[in-house]
């Protein structure tokens, strides 16, 4: 859901006004799948429309906005230029950019709760130290899960249970209701992103507290608007940057990034590039989408 917002800032950003002389009449931007994998697919189908008003007040590029395609081809539909923008989550702009090294990132979302992180999250009296205790045990898997909370828990089961799979692994559509079934003793394991357990804890104070973190995740870099080096002249570069960074400064805007728990969006900051490289080191690229 958090990611909807900057397919939406995009779309306020690119508005429906003729183009200038020398600037494309669209602009062709492709959003991973993955930076949507925990939404539902027939809120896809509409997520430009609460912007469309907006559309009308900025100033900007005509866009187009596509959900077809993993992080590989669309960083190759970047690269062969048949993109000119894409949306990618921070670790696969950092597994793109190892084949494609002149994809370049635009501007970061910040998200709400900030962190990008994940947490496995057990019944408060297990005595587990880490999932190799856990083996024998039962996985609850939630659909609508970040794949950031993914990686995380394929590495940590990598390191601790040699890549072995749990006894047992049920599969339900929401987080939440993952959490529900560890609570009510329905399966032993859970994963989630930092969003939906910040939210479960506001929501269920009381049963937040049958519960523990078994393990946190590293902080992951953040989901960025990329670009091909050369691709786009610097009038088109300075109109996305400065649209998308000042975007919250707008009431009604900052309402709606509000809801989807984006702060803002901000221009690459200084240590990006570690940040990434901490984390290709950490989570390498999949053998098999190299």
């Amino acid at each position: 859901m958090k990611q909807l917002i900057l397919v939406a800032a995009l779309i306020v950003t690119l508005n429906p006004w003729a183009a200038p002389a020398g600037e494309k009449e669209v602009y062709r931007i492709g959003i991973a799948k993955g930076v949507v994998r925990d939404v539902p697919q027939g809120l896809l189908s509409i997520a430009g429309d609460p912007f469309r008003e907006l559309m009308k007040i900025q100033t900007g590029l005509n866009g187009a906005v596509t959900f077809d395609h993993e992080w590989p081809a669309l960083a190759r539909n970047l690269n062969d230029g048949k993109l000119e923008l894409g949306v990618l989550q921070g670790h696969e702009f950092g597994w793109a950019r190892q084949k494609y090294p002149d994809l370049q990132a635009l501007v970061c979302s910040i998200a709400r709760p900030k962190p990008l992180i994940a947490y496995l999250l057990v019944r408060h009296d297990c005595n587990a130290g880490d999932l190799a205790d856990l083996k024998d045990g039962k996985l609850v898997m939630a659909t609508a899960l970040t794949d950031h909370a993914r990686l995380f828990l394929a590495k940590r089961q990598a390191e601790e249970m040699g890549g072995s799979v749990f006894r047992s692994t049920a599969t339900v559509d929401t987080v939440h209701e993952a959490i529900q079934k560890v609570i009510a003793e329905e399966g032993d394991l859970t994963v989630t992103d930092h969003a939906a357990w910040s939210y479960f804890q506001k929501l269920y104070p009381g049963a937040s507290k049958n519960l523990k973190v078994l393990a946190k995740s590293e902080e992951f870099p953040p989901t960025v608007l990329v670009y091909k080096k050369g691709s786009l002249d610097e009038i088109a570069l300075k109109k996305l940057r400065d649209g998308l960074v000042t975007s919250h400064e707008t009431a009604k805007v900052a309402r709606m990034m509000g809801l989807v728990r984006i702060e803002k969006f901000v221009a690459v900051p200084d240590g990006f590039e570690e940040t990434i490289a901490a984390c290709l080191k950490s989570y390498p690229a999949p053998r098999t989408q190299k």
